[in-house]
């Protein structure tokens, strides 16, 4: 009997998180647009390793409004340059966390330096700090996996947000870790659209 997996306010909250990172490093690899609170929510999401609970990890639905929004323009066939390259970013994003799961030793590696940034109060609580420790992770075991994310943009914002850039990778990862433990692939994105739209259309009810 195939198991069918439900589309879940948890699998759609993963899925806007990934979309959401992805969008926002499109975003600052292209133009010089700021990114307030919805920025904060992906990085500390890095760090919330307890709980498999979306809610819990990235509070209210609100909080991944942006990443649900443009979700839903992916869904609808919308083929704006931007859209395109949120897709592309995501689905890279999609392949490296299944590439991590293949090797264990790496998983182990990268939760103990997780693991260290939260046994250190004083680091948690400076935003410039988690950037700096995001991109670290990133850069030591994330950018050795191949296929490598290749981010499309103007030189002057990719010079000028490139650890931000590799924190966001990271937390779309994470995001992309998320929904698969919640029965997310991406063969679902294609010959499941219409109800993953329709889950979408009717999150906030």
């Amino acid at each position: 009997m195939i198991n069918i997996t439900k589309i879940s306010d948890d699998y759609i909250m993963a899925l806007s998180a990934l979309i959401q990172s992805a969008f926002i490093v499109e975003k600052i690899a292209t133009s010089s647009k700021e990114i307030d609170n919805d920025l904060k929510v992906l990085l500390e999401s890095i760090y919330k390793t307890e709980t498999f609970s979306a809610e819990n990890i990235y509070g209210h639905k609100r909080n991944l409004s942006i990443g649900l929004n443009v979700l839903k323009n992916i869904l609808n066939g919308n083929n704006e340059i931007y859209l395109m390259n949120t897709q592309k970013y995501a689905l890279s994003m999609i392949l490296i966390q299944k590439n991590i799961n293949k090797i264990k030793d790496l998983q182990d590696l990268i939760r103990k330096k997780i693991d260290n940034y939260n046994e250190n109060s004083m680091m948690a609580t400076n935003f410039e700090d988690l950037i700096s420790y995001s991109e670290k992770i990133y850069t030591e075991y994330i950018a050795i996996i191949r296929p490598r994310v290749i981010i499309s943009g103007k030189k002057e914002f990719l010079e000028a947000n490139s650890s931000l850039i590799r924190a966001l990778l990271l937390s779309g990862i994470r995001a992309a870790f998320l929904w698969h433990y919640h029965g997310g692939s991406k063969w679902q994105l294609m010959f499941r659209r219409s109800e993953i739209l329709n889950k979408c259309n009717n999150f906030f009810i």
